[in-house]
């Protein structure tokens, strides 16, 4: 089991938000290689959609466990604020 600082699972979380997307886009659009025989329109798919879709899943399920994890650490972690006062900053102009 690795350990990561909250920052660097941020940091993973936006890097693998960015992959998942990617992946998406290749699954509903590049998937298939077009070419002609003669006069007929062949299409065949350039990557094995099974493989795709198993590493979208995989990607899922890690910006889950890495989201749980951190909402998880934020509710048991406190935080000291010296001089702050949320009734005051709150409170209407006089």
């Amino acid at each position: 089991m690795a350990k990561y600082t909250i920052n660097t699972l941020l940091c993973l979380e936006k890097s693998l938000k960015s992959r998942l997307a990617q992946l998406k886009e290749l699954a509903s659009e590049c998937t298939k290689k077009t070419h002609w025989l003669d006069t007929q329109r062949v299409e065949e798919p350039t990557y094995d959609i099974k493989k795709v879709d198993q590493k979208i899943v995989k990607l899922t399920k890690a910006l889950f466990q890495i989201d749980m994890k951190v909402k998880e650490t934020n509710a048991r972690t406190e935080v000291n604020l010296e001089d702050f006062d949320f009734d005051d900053l709150t409170a209407a102009i006089d």
